[in-house]
């Protein structure tokens, strides 16, 4: 019989007895115990490892309630650091000794109980600040970064009005395309919406028809009332003009390529055939391919597939090489695409199992006549090559 392997200690200090010590129940000899097994727990218990001890003897062992338990785990890590040693001890040994737990009790009262009433308090404070933060919308969010912009634009109205400013040095399509932050369609769309009112007032002023616009604008004369109406113009058109070019400038959505698995999937196909000592390349490798090679076990066909797209470098790149749609290859010459009967299968198709030249040479000495390839696979369909 085989002995034993003996297990490997993973400490440098020699482990105590647990076991042994375990049993003890004199409380004097209980203290010896306890202090012979602290340096061991010193010197090889971790934080990591003893941390979690430590926690398990405050919510469930120390006889605290419920409520100073939450108090005293809301204090930081390493405030137990020192614990680690003894409840661990007292982990191993199910006992310790009293003056520990008077020294615990006096913690809890003097160390981790304002300090965790402390740290629980700042935690609700960040709470209700947050909730009592306000929410800002999107929309709302746009309006203050283009609130200057427009702040800009009525300065530029009261100048003209004034007299300081004309009509030519006005261009706030020029304005919006400078100004930080960048002012996208959606920032165009609130600009416009922001002059709209004041757009459409200019149009009555140049109307002239009602009261109280004459009686408003009763200082502006026909020129004036034409001018007005411009300077909203340009303002509207820069608008329409920033949110027409951003949509037709924005970048389209690539769309998500499809895995050879997933375009392969439905595809028919024979996975061998013994008669011949025949097994198909997996579908996949005929994805992007330049060139396929099959043979049809019932009508003992072989015939090769051109790509109408070669791709030189083999990147498998879209658009190149052969795809496959269902159970039908695609993009595929169906003028070069083309198969012939073998007469003598078990012969012939030695010829094809090569490189691309041997294949092509063997395809060519055959004397049967060519038909083309119309791209459909089945069940008799064995993928011999691909290139």
């Amino acid at each position: 019989m085989a002995r034993q392997k003996k297990q490997r200690s993973v400490y440098i200090t020699t482990e105590p007895d647990w076991k042994t010590l375990k049993l003890i129940t004199d409380p004097e000899k209980q203290n010896e115990a306890f202090r012979s097994c602290e340096y061991f727990a010193r010197t090889e218990v971790s934080k990591t490892k003893g941390l979690p001890i430590v926690k398990s003897w405050i919510k469930g062992h120390a006889g605290w309630s419920p409520e100073d338990v939450k108090i005293i785990l809301a204090n930081p890590d390493w405030t137990f650091s020192s614990c680690i040693s003894t409840l661990f001890v007292w982990h191993k040994l199910g006992y310790m000794p009293d003056h520990l737990r008077e020294h615990y009790e006096k913690r809890k009262n003097e160390e981790w109980m304002p300090r965790g009433k402390k740290a629980l308090a700042e935690k609700i404070e960040k709470v209700e600040a947050k909730l009592a933060k306000p929410v800002i919308s999107i929309q709302q969010r746009m309006k203050e970064q283009v609130s200057d912009l427009c702040g800009e634009f009525e300065f530029f109205i009261d100048q003209w009005i004034d007299g300081e400013k004309t009509l030519k040095e006005f261009d706030p399509y020029k304005m919006m395309m400078s100004y930080q932050p960048e002012i996208k369609g959606p920032h165009a769309k609130i600009i416009k919406e922001d002059f709209e009112a004041q757009y459409n007032e200019a149009k009555l002023v140049v109307e002239w028809q009602d009261e109280d616009i004459k009686e408003g604008y009763s200082h502006f004369d026909a020129k004036m009332r034409k001018t007005f109406l411009q300077v909203f113009e340009k303002i509207n058109t820069a608008c329409d003009t920033i949110i027409a070019t951003k949509a037709t400038t924005r970048k389209a959505r690539k769309p998500k390529a499809r895995s050879k698995e997933a375009i392969v999937k439905k595809l028919k196909y024979a996975v061998n055939f013994p008669e011949l000592g025949l097994a198909s390349l997996h579908p996949t490798d005929i994805v992007y391919a330049n060139e396929v090679w099959v043979y049809n076990t019932k009508t003992r066909k072989i015939g090769v597939y051109h790509a109408k797209t070669v791709d030189p470098r083999n990147m498998q790149r879209p658009g190149t090489g052969i795809m496959i749609k269902g159970t039908t290859l695609q993009d595929f010459d169906e003028e070069t695409s083309t198969q012939k009967t073998l007469r003598k299968p078990a012969e012939m198709l030695k010829g094809f199992d090569a490189g691309k030249m041997k294949c092509k040479k063997s395809y060519e000495e055959l004397t049967t006549t060519p038909t083309k390839m119309n791209g459909r696979f089945n069940e008799h369909t064995i993928i011999l090559r691909t290139f």
